[in-house]
């Protein structure tokens, strides 16, 4: 149990110090592809990475498809990654995953395996006035 709380206190920490780049990125997601979740994959993130998140990590690159398999992605509500997360959320927790972002809050969830078994989830809000997020 120990080590499940240190996790969770540096996904915490990761969240707060890097709040207003990570915001900035869902809203950004958002307005190109609507509703959707911030998908942190701890595998693929080293622990350098958590420390210091820089903007070059969290570039839209056009055509690209949005994938669990980057470290740190927004993954739309309509994507398949969204669904198999979706479900093993509500597997494990028996909650629905939430993609209502219009009163600015974003899920964020850190994957720790590959057969995402293992997770956290937090929300993330983001202070925008409601015409930026229905736009």
């Amino acid at each position: 149990m120990k080590h499940i709380s240190l996790d969770k206190r540096i996904n915490k920490s990761f969240l707060i110090n890097h709040s207003t780049l990570l915001k900035q990125y869902a809203l950004n997601n958002y307005n190109i592809f609507g509703q959707g979740i911030i998908v942190i994959n701890l595998l693929l993130l080293d622990s350098e990475n958590l420390k210091k998140l820089d903007a070059s990590k969290l570039e839209i690159i056009e055509g690209q498809e949005p994938t669990v398999h980057q470290p740190i992605s927004y993954i739309p509500k309509k994507n398949f990654w969204f669904k198999a997360i979706g479900l093993k959320i509500k597997k494990k927790h028996q909650i629905e995953l939430e993609t209502d972002n219009s009163d600015g809050n974003f899920s964020v969830v850190f994957i720790k395996d590959a057969s995402i078994e293992y997770f956290s989830i937090y929300s993330l809000r983001v202070e925008q006035n409601k015409k930026t997020l229905n736009s």
